[in-house]
């Protein structure tokens, strides 16, 4: 196996138990867990360490290993607002610049969301692939790309919260509106919309503390 994709495996991997919540914020990586279970060496493993710290998911300590990035209130905060603006941007481009058949799309993400809602991991696949695929039509992949990043940073707290509510939508801000605006081609709306629907669901998100208890992982320190 080449290196590169030696490496690319374990960082999806890494991500994927970070995002599970598999791996927590706070907990130590092994580096050397890692390479056993998926059968590598450590060169790809710490290699992956430095791209997931330069993601943020990642936090590599000198001389003290890497850990899972506990982000707290404040950080979580900053990183909703950035997701605000630069989504309400992605949003205000998007409503001129998507077909009917795009709409649609993305109103069919939003049904496939609602038939989610009793399974919180699914309902946050969907959920990401609306805000992606809303970012992606405004046509500004480097602001969609970091929109991207951002999320990704956020992910684990939204799947912790979408385990703890029956409608993780905030009432007023759901993503239908989002839609329709980009249905009536309103730039202004579907910025605004946008930015209040990601600040809407960070006050409910972090109304919350989540406690689930996630599986043990791997790459967990014994």
């Amino acid at each position: 196996m080449p290196s590169e994709s030696a490496q690319d495996l374990c960082t999806q991997f890494l991500r994927d138990e970070i995002m599970a919540g598999r791996l927590i914020p706070g907990e130590r990586i092994r580096p050397e867990a890692v390479a056993a279970h998926l059968g590598l060496s450590r060169m790809p493993v710490r290699e992956a360490l430095r791209h997931l710290d330069a993601e943020g998911l990642i936090t590599l300590r000198p001389n003290r290993g890497a850990v899972v990035t506990r982000l707290d209130r404040d950080s979580l905060t900053e990183i909703f607002e950035m997701r605000a603006v630069l989504e309400g941007l992605c949003a205000r481009h998007a409503a001129s610049r998507a077909s009917a058949a795009d709409v649609e799309e993305l109103d069919a993400l939003v049904q496939s969301m609602r038939r989610r809602l009793a399974e919180p991991a699914r309902w946050v696949e969907r959920h990401e692939q609306f805000h992606d695929r809303l970012c992606t039509l405004g046509g500004r992949p480097r602001i969609a790309a970091e929109a991207r990043r951002l999320r990704l940073l956020l992910r684990p707290t939204l799947g912790a919260f979408a385990t703890q509510t029956s409608d993780p939508e905030a009432l007023g801000h759901e993503h239908d509106v989002i839609v329709d605006a980009l249905r009536d081609r309103d730039s202004a709306r579907a910025e605004q919309l946008t930015g209040a629907h990601v600040m809407a669901n960070a006050a409910f998100v972090l109304g919350l503390s989540p406690a689930a208890k996630p599986r043990r992982a791997v790459a967990r320190q014994s």
